[in-house]
């Protein structure tokens, strides 16, 4: 039962900030640029917290006064980063380190939604493109659950 109550929470959680406006941000639909897709890997920190890397398909991933900057063929922007439902800030490259200070003892959700450089939350049939991870630091196995709006297919880890 405590495990159903869990997941019915993951579920609840991940409907929560997959809704096209978060924080005041309008959305953008992706249009007819190839779908971006996106997927989270999380590795326990050896010092404090957890390390996630962030993996894209058909997105560059930059700062808005990047000189790397698309084609025109995909997509680009940066990412969003939010813990336990708060945004802590902006990602502009495929790996961030999240402090112990920001996570809370048991499940923790860490989720991170693609947005345009005008912050848009970049969305496919109004769902935001984002990946997701519920954590707990006190379990073995680090990663409880892992979601994705559009998930990338990883053959081997990265790390």
């Amino acid at each position: 039962m405590r495990c159903l109550v869990i997941l019915m929470v993951m579920c609840w959680s991940v409907v929560a900030v997959a809704t096209p406006k978060i924080h005041e941000h309008s959305a953008k639909e992706v249009g007819d640029y190839p779908k971006p897709k996106i997927q989270l890997s999380v590795f326990r920190d050896p010092m404090d917290g957890v390390n996630v890397h962030v993996s894209v398909d058909n997105y560059l991933l930059n700062a808005p006064d990047s000189e790397t900057r698309s084609d025109g063929s995909i997509l680009e922007g940066h990412a969003h980063v939010f813990v336990n439902g708060i945004k802590r800030q902006r990602l502009y490259g495929h790996d961030i380190h999240i402090p112990q200070t920001w996570l809370k003892k048991g499940v923790n959700q860490i989720a991170i939604s693609l947005n345009s450089h005008q912050h848009e939350n970049w969305t496919i049939n109004k769902e935001m493109v984002v990946g997701s991870v519920f954590i707990d630091l006190a379990k073995e196995s680090l990663v409880l659950h892992a979601f994705s709006s559009q998930p990338l297919r990883l053959d081997h880890s990265h790390h």
